[in-house]
């Protein structure tokens, strides 16, 4: 059942990725742009930034909203984790003296993110207080680390979709693409 279920996934995303109606690299660029904003930090603006930055581009505006959803609820800590660690290494390179210890970090993300502390808080000036705060804190690093890994991410992600992308036309030759091959 759940061989079904990825298979049906893949095939969906296939469809709605590999047969836009677009050139390789307004495809490609569209899946890069939109994976480098996702590894931002700007949660919640993710989706206007990725429309601006792919009308400014010419980028391909689905790809790129397609893309922005690599980061959610269940990648967050995947994404931003080593993102941070990754800055802070950068940042500790440049400036030794000005990061927060681990133990600082960790007791403060403990604090915040705590089940408790969640379901009691959230909602409290207090708990948004603290958390601007610890974002504060520990923003350069995230912003540095984010910028670094979103920029792979996004640099890779470009060749592979662009290769992806003109293997798939090649294999399966359509009318409609041959207006868009280069």
């Amino acid at each position: 059942m759940a061989k079904i279920r990825k298979n049906k996934l893949f095939r969906y995303l296939e469809y709605k990725i590999l047969h836009i109606d677009d050139t390789p690299h307004k495809i490609a660029l569209g899946v890069a742009l939109g994976l480098f904003i996702a590894w931002s930090p700007l949660i919640g603006v993710h989706i206007f930034l990725a429309i601006a930055f792919s009308v400014l581009l010419r980028a391909n505006k689905f790809a790129a909203l397609v893309s922005i959803w690599v980061s959610n609820i269940f990648t967050f800590f995947i994404i931003y984790y080593p993102a941070y660690l990754l800055g802070r290494f950068i940042v500790h390179i440049f400036s030794p003296n000005s990061t927060t210890s681990r133990r600082q970090v960790t007791e403060a993300l403990n604090n915040l993110l705590s089940p408790g502390n969640m379901l009691t808080s959230f909602f409290t000036k207090d708990y948004w207080e603290h958390f601007f705060a610890l974002s504060k804190t520990i923003g350069p690093e995230l912003w540095v680390g984010c910028f670094v890994m979103g920029g792979l991410v996004a640099v890779v992600s470009y060749f592979a979709c662009i290769k992806i992308i003109k293997s798939h036309r090649a294999k399966n030759p359509h009318r409609r693409y041959r207006v868009y091959e280069q």
